[in-house]
């Protein structure tokens, strides 16, 4: 384009971002996203002209009308706002690093801008059920100030045709207009690959819908996506966003500092971590919590019932894997050990020689001694 008319063009859009609001920042954003693949120098100067960094500060305006179904009135997002409480997720190490990344940018918004660069909008977390996706979602909205909106899939598939893809894209907007971290939780749901028959052509018209707003999608809020199928997701989708966080089953060093954070000595989270393998971090956090008000209603003590779970995991005696094996008859002496029997009472019953339940028993005490 030639150069006084790019400049013409950039101050009408800098004049009309002035006045225009969210709606013409939109659409201003649609035409950098446009002229890209033509333009590439155009479209890096509009985008400062619609900068994301308003997102990071506190907004002393009050937030508008969440959407709301037009036939149930039932709000379509629920809302969560920053909390300062909120416990922080254990992840891997490959994902906390990108996380963290996410956090960065989003806080150094201005300075990113100011060089041409946008920060990190959207977000793809992948991983089977109960490995942290809504808390990291939670964790991120806390950690930039922001509310966490999240789509009530409920609300939003409506049984009206057409009203589905109006419900959607109603959420989208608002999140759009209002600085937040919108997550769309089960998102295979709603972003199905396009060549599954079983689906009506109103879900596939929604999948288009959502790549053409993940291109577009404004800096002012985050996007979150969180799936537990990513093999049903849209391939296109995948490219689609900034960032794509896979959240494994947690490992052993993962479980052993998600016990620990809930104030569990080391030894006895030494030794449900080795025999937690193949749980996920929703289950591990729920034995701990059962265990707990096991101990106030039925005065069981909490280190024995979690043991006992935990044990319980290992299968039979003939578990093939060597620490699980070691592991598991741990467990029996340390549990045999918290109920007051004699080191030679636990070997007679467990099996093994007194001095090595003697040994195990220092062991773990040693551990955790060495902890405190």
């Amino acid at each position: 384009m030639e150069q006084r008319a790019q400049k013409e063009l950039l101050e009408l859009f800098r004049d009309a971002v002035k006045v225009g609001g969210a709606a013409l920042e939109m659409r201003v954003r649609r035409f950098a996203s446009l002229v890209r693949a033509s333009d590439e120098e155009l479209a890096l100067s509009i985008a400062p002209l619609v900068s994301g960094t308003r997102a990071l500060r506190k907004s002393t305006a009050p937030a508008a009308t969440s959407p709301v179904d037009a036939d149930s009135r039932l709000p379509l997002v629920r809302v969560q706002l920053p909390d300062s409480h909120a416990p922080e997720p254990v992840l891997a190490g490959e994902a906390q690093q990108q996380i963290e990344q996410v956090i960065k940018e989003r806080h150094a918004a201005e300075r990113l801008e100011a060089a041409g660069l946008m920060p990190i909008r959207s977000v793809l977390m992948s991983g089977p059920p109960g490995v942290g996706k809504t808390m990291t979602a939670a964790w991120l909205a806390t950690q930039l100030g922001l509310p966490l909106y999240t789509l009530d899939l409920a609300s939003v598939m409506s049984s009206f045709l057409g009203r589905t893809g109006a419900n959607f894209r109603a959420v989208l907007e608002h999140a759009q207009r209002e600085p937040c971290v919108l997550l769309l939780d089960e998102f295979d749901a709603i972003a199905k690959r396009r060549d599954d028959d079983a689906d009506v052509g109103e879900l596939k018209r929604l999948v288009t819908v959502i790549l053409q707003t993940i291109d577009d999608w404004s800096p002012l809020s985050l996007l979150v996506a969180a799936t537990n199928h990513g093999e049903l997701l849209d391939p296109a989708v995948w490219r689609r966003f900034d960032l794509t966080v896979n959240l494994p089953l947690p490992a052993y060093e993962q479980r052993v500092s998600a016990l620990l954070s809930r104030e569990i000595p080391l030894s006895l989270a030494q030794v449900v971590a080795l025999l937690s393998e193949g749980q996920n971090m929703s289950s591990l956090m729920r034995a701990v919590e059962s265990s707990r008000k096991q101990q106030i209603l039925s005065g069981t003590p909490f280190e024995e019932t979690l043991i006992s779970w935990a044990s319980s995991l290992a299968g039979a005696d003939d578990v093939s894997e060597r620490e699980q094996r070691a592991a598991r008859r741990d467990a029996k002496i340390f549990l045999r050990h918290l109920r007051g029997e004699s080191a030679r009472e636990i070997a007679s019953l467990v099996g093994v020689s007194h001095t090595t339940v003697i040994r195990t028993v220092s062991r773990l005490k040693e551990a955790e001694d060495g902890r405190t």
